[in-house]
């Protein structure tokens, strides 16, 4: 019966991380919690943030966007935010 329970216990923990890391992904940003975390210049994010390829909630104040957006944002190629 204990190792039925600590087997339940490693379960319960396993999936207390996935929800966790759903939460995380789905965490609403704004510009400056993106500029600090992500440690981006505040012009480039507001640059991104005015890009219509990165969804971003413009029906709050102040503007947010998921943390998720953003990840899957700066792993693409935008060379046109490149100051030149």
């Amino acid at each position: 019966m204990e190792k039925l329970l600590e087997e339940q216990q490693k379960t319960n923990e396993l999936l207390q991380q996935l929800v966790d890391k759903e939460i995380g992904q789905n965490e609403l940003l704004t510009a400056e919690q993106v500029h600090k975390e992500f440690d981006i210049g505040i012009n480039k994010v507001r640059k991104m943030f005015n890009d219509p390829k990165l969804p971003v909630q413009t029906y709050t104040i102040p503007f947010k966007v998921t943390r998720k957006a953003v990840e899957n944002y700066i792993n693409e190629r935008h060379d046109y935010l490149c100051e030149k």
